[in-house]
């Protein structure tokens, strides 16, 4: 534990000195992100503050060498590459949905090649990296408002903690610890006003890490309401959203500000603020979780947990147009 602890305030250090040179760098480069018509900041702020992440996520699978080290620190570096080039130029979405599939499928074909997911047919493979490619976008379209990344991969981790506790799991989740303490550390830069933004490169890999540890828990067996519940309103909110634009019209791939956290800030709602109830709902759901027994009826009250926030800002919106 002691040696945890070190650890623990070492990548907090790391993360937090880290960022503040990297901004350096980036306003240096005049690497920004430039407001519009879509955004929800209104001055330019430097972008690709999620490197220090990234590095941070390396260093700790070195450090920790897990048996995935190798496909997982290149489909970290493989998904980083991509998104920052994505920060910097745009890349057509197609192009980028094909690198992040091919290089999560890294990741698990390496593992299945070597045996350690020979119990599970090789379709079921090609499902979870379809899933995974989902989620990572996912946590990308949500990454609109300061500090709601960091929050909730500090939240969705804390509930994968204190889940594989109450599962008696053999597992000790040292690494979503230690996905707290970096992400804990960005946050001080995140936070409302932000002074750099995860950029992609952040975004997409924090996604991958979430769905990757959420992916442990489920293979404890017994624990696939904590993995439904814990990303709930992050699902609920991306789907609804696209659902509607589908149905406008709208192309769906194309950057926006129509989701109910963006249309929340626009009724007037501080990022800070919208930010601090989606915390709120989570610390629920992991409350629901931990309390309730029957599966079934977590899932489906993270479900209403999450829809009674969703409604609330939709209506918070509509009163302000």
């Amino acid at each position: 534990m002691d040696k945890l602890l070190i650890f623990s305030i070492f990548i907090f250090l790391f993360t937090l000195i880290g960022t503040k040179y990297l901004k350096k760098i980036l306003e240096y480069k005049k690497i920004f992100d430039i407001p519009n018509k879509r955004s929800s900041h209104i001055k330019p702020i430097p972008k690709g503050g999620g490197w220090i992440i990234v590095l941070s996520i390396i260093g700790i699978i070195l450090l920790l060498d897990p048996y995935d080290k190798i496909p997982g620190i290149i489909a970290i570096a493989g998904l980083a590459f991509i998104s920052w080039q994505d920060d910097l130029k745009n890349i057509n979405v197609l192009v980028r949905l094909l690198f992040q599939i091919f290089f999560i499928s890294i990741y698990f074909i390496y593992l299945y090649s070597f045996g350690f997911y020979n119990q599970i047919q090789f379709v079921h493979i090609f499902f979870l990296i379809l899933i995974f490619t989902w989620f990572v976008n996912i946590f990308n379209f949500m990454d609109g408002i300061d500090g709601i990344s960091p929050l909730m991969a500090i939240t969705i981790c804390t509930g994968i903690i204190l889940a594989h506790f109450l599962n008696k799991s053999e597992y000790f989740p040292i690494f979503e610890i230690l996905i707290i303490s970096t992400c804990s550390a960005f946050l001080y830069w995140n936070w409302n006003p932000a002074k750099i933004f995860l950029g992609d490169v952040g975004s997409i890999v924090l996604g991958f890490i979430c769905i990757l540890s959420l992916y442990w828990l489920y293979l404890e067996g017994n624990t696939w309401h904590w993995v439904l519940s814990l990303p709930m309103y992050y699902i609920l909110d991306t789907t609804l959203t696209l659902i509607i634009r589908f149905v406008e019209g709208k192309k769906i791939w194309e950057a926006h500000r129509e989701h109910y956290y963006q249309k929340a800030v626009q009724s007037g709602m501080s990022h800070s603020k919208v930010v601090l109830y989606i915390t709120i709902l989570q610390l629920l759901i992991i409350f629901t979780c931990y309390t309730v027994k029957n599966p079934f009826l977590v899932t489906f009250l993270a479900f209403l947990e999450s829809m009674v926030l969703i409604i609330y800002f939709s209506s918070k919106y509509k009163k302000s147009t």
